[in-house]
């Protein structure tokens, strides 16, 4: 009788355990269903697996597969630059983003500037650089310039390919320089000081070569001795100053944009 009444008093304690069972299921189930969006649509990543649950990470806004877009007219940035996009080098500058501008100066010698923060290509990886950039008319050195370029290390020697706004102290214009570090230049381009220029540096991947291209028109052509030694070194992306000697040189920078493949 007391197993019977026992049973009676607690009916539902079996029943309870497994009407629990499909509620946890459709959880599981749900939970899945959130994260194979999270990963398909909107490109989350998986960072950890556990008994427990799943770790998922947001996809970067700015990773080495994506390329370098910035307009500097994060107004969060003014006064700085966006640290997450790029890093200080060289000697030292002052670089800040104001107005929609990035605004570059310096007084030392040699050069420094931004470059992409903890970001790389392969040469397969880049479709062009290209940058709308302006030189100050007050130039107190003896030379100097400011441009974007791509450079890496290629069997040990550091290659650069480059396209700058070059001022000299006393000079009533400017010259546009597109060169390598293997001694290609195009013919220097006179223009104004306190003017925009577009500069891009298109990358032919299959048969590795550089067309530079200054305002719309293609001025020149680099075609490697190595094309080979361009298939696995990795490419920094620099915005930067240059002068020959202690003095001042400035200039700004609309836009910088290395776009891949």
């Amino acid at each position: 009788m007391s197993n019977q009444q026992n049973s009676n008093n607690n009916p539902a304690s079996g029943n309870d355990d497994s009407s629990k069972l499909p509620l946890k299921l459709i959880g599981q189930i749900f939970l899945v269903f959130v994260i194979l969006i999270l990963i398909v649509v909107f490109g989350w990543k998986i960072t950890s697996l556990s008994i427990l649950g799943v770790g998922l990470e947001p996809p970067s806004t700015n990773t080495a597969s994506e390329g370098v877009y910035d307009t500097f007219d994060n107004k969060s940035f003014d006064g700085k630059w966006d640290d997450k996009i790029w890093a200080e080098f060289g000697t030292v500058s002052q670089i800040q983003q104001r107005d929609g501008l990035l605004m570059l100066s310096r007084e030392a010698d040699s050069f420094g500037g931004l470059v992409a923060y903890n970001q790389k290509w392969h040469w397969s990886q880049i479709d062009y650089l290209e940058s709308k950039i302006m030189l100050s008319s007050n130039i107190q050195t003896k030379d100097g310039d400011i441009g974007v370029e791509i450079n890496t290390t290629n069997n040990g020697n550091l290659w650069f390919a480059k396209c700058a706004i070059r001022g000299v102290q006393g000079d009533a214009t400017a010259l546009i320089l597109c060169d390598t570090a293997d001694k290609f230049s195009i013919e220097p381009i006179e223009v104004s000081y306190d003017t925009w220029h577009v500069v891009k540096l298109d990358i032919d991947n299959d048969n590795p070569s550089i067309s530079f291209i200054v305002d719309g028109k293609n001025v020149g052509k680099y075609t490697p001795q190595d094309p080979n030694g361009f298939k696995f070194p990795e490419f920094s992306v620099m915005i930067d100053g240059w002068s020959s000697v202690g003095g001042f040189i400035s200039g700004s920078f609309d836009y910088v944009h290395l776009k891949t493949k």
